[in-house]
């Protein structure tokens, strides 16, 4: 039996210089990503040595238990929307000037 499933949760982890307004506004830029990408949830994690420091890491959970209580992998999510998510979080207003 093969089950298939997209990603629909992802972590995201801000640039280290960023890393403070975005836990901040954790609740907000959550809801943000949410609104924009419908279907899909969002954390944001705190600062980790992953990516580029100098830009937002998109990480999709790639992993689910299915009915039978086994672990599964999703599908690998399109570049094109883990580009979306990223630019999305640039286009976010970490400061709090905008939310």
């Amino acid at each position: 039996m093969i089950i298939e499933r997209e990603v629909l949760e992802f972590i995201i982890v801000p640039p280290f210089e960023h890393r403070a307004a975005a836990t901040a506004a954790k609740e907000f830029f959550e809801t943000y990503l949410s609104n924009r990408f419908p279907g899909h949830r969002f954390r944001i994690g705190p600062f980790a040595p992953v990516g580029d420091d100098d830009d937002f890491c998109v990480l999709p959970i790639m992993n689910f238990l299915g009915d039978d209580g086994k672990s599964y992998m999703c599908n690998q999510p399109k570049r094109w929307l883990l580009q979306e998510i990223a630019d999305a979080c640039r286009e976010f207003d970490v400061a709090g000037r905008r939310h």
